[in-house]
């Protein structure tokens, strides 16, 4: 599985060390010229890159706007506008994409689609009709309410956590996973989560900002991870020193990666 980890602007120019590939957030590029730049580069340097749709950081982007990002970006892959534990509007945006934009990105660009719903059920639904309308690129998201609903007297993070492997563990056997599909994680309640796919090849790829922002709380993961999760988002932290934090961050990005690999 590759790991990325959205990185505060000072701490970019170690993307390509820490980083199996790029993770674009695309809010910020018309903030800051530096991530602008960054991006750029990225794509000179042929790196791989997914651009997101802005919904976790709640950023609402015209169907113009995320044009504009993705032919600046050229990103290998973006993943069209969903709606939080909602199906048919995601269903609903992915069909629109897929009939209305697939032919006018930039020639390497690919859609990749989210899987939404309120129950595991509709997930599962939302994902066999991703595949029926021609998605090959397709996300899993840490923090649906089916996960909370699967295990209602677990904490929430531990819910959406035990929640995702749940799905995807069913996936696999009621068959209806395709392994020749592109698999990605939407970032992660709980880091030890990605101890569970330790043998799922087909799992792709995965990105958050966990490790940076733990460690940037001067926190470090434990052998079996932690147990909370700061709310603090990535953008917060682009204003901070984080030169004293820096061996906390550091640890925190080498553990994630031990977990991947168990």
């Amino acid at each position: 599985m590759k790991v990325s980890h959205e990185l505060p602007i000072e701490l970019l120019h170690y993307s390509y060390k820490w980083n199996d590939y790029d993770y674009c957030l695309p809010h910020l590029i018309d903030k800051y010229d530096r991530y602008r730049l960054y991006f750029q580069k990225a794509r000179l340097d042929k790196r791989f890159i997914i651009c997101d749709n802005g919904l976790f950081e709640g950023v609402k982007h015209t169907t113009e706007d995320l044009f504009d990002k993705i032919w600046l970006v050229k990103p290998n892959v973006f993943v069209v506008p969903d709606e939080w534990n909602d199906s048919t509007a995601t269903l609903r945006n992915a069909k629109h994409w897929m009939t209305n934009y697939k032919d006018k990105l930039p020639e390497n660009t690919n859609l990749m689609a989210v899987c939404q719903g309120k129950t595991i059920g509709e997930l599962f639904s939302t994902y066999q009709t991703l595949i029926d309308i021609g998605y090959r690129y397709i996300a899993f998201n840490h923090s649906s309410i089916a996960y909370i609903d699967k295990y209602p007297n677990h904490p929430p993070l531990l819910a959406q956590m035990y929640g995702r492997i749940e799905l995807i563990r069913m996936l696999i056997e009621k068959d209806i996973v395709r392994k020749d599909v592109y698999h990605h994680l939407l970032g992660c309640s709980l880091p030890q989560e990605m101890m569970a796919y330790s043998d799922f090849e087909w799992i792709n790829s995965v990105d958050t900002s966990n490790p940076i922002i733990v460690g940037s709380e001067g926190v470090r993961y434990g052998e079996n991870g932690i147990e909370h999760k700061p709310k603090t988002k990535i953008e917060e932290l682009f204003d901070v020193n984080l030169e004293d934090k820096m061996e906390d961050i550091i640890f925190n990005i080498n553990k994630f990666k031990s977990y991947v690999r168990k």
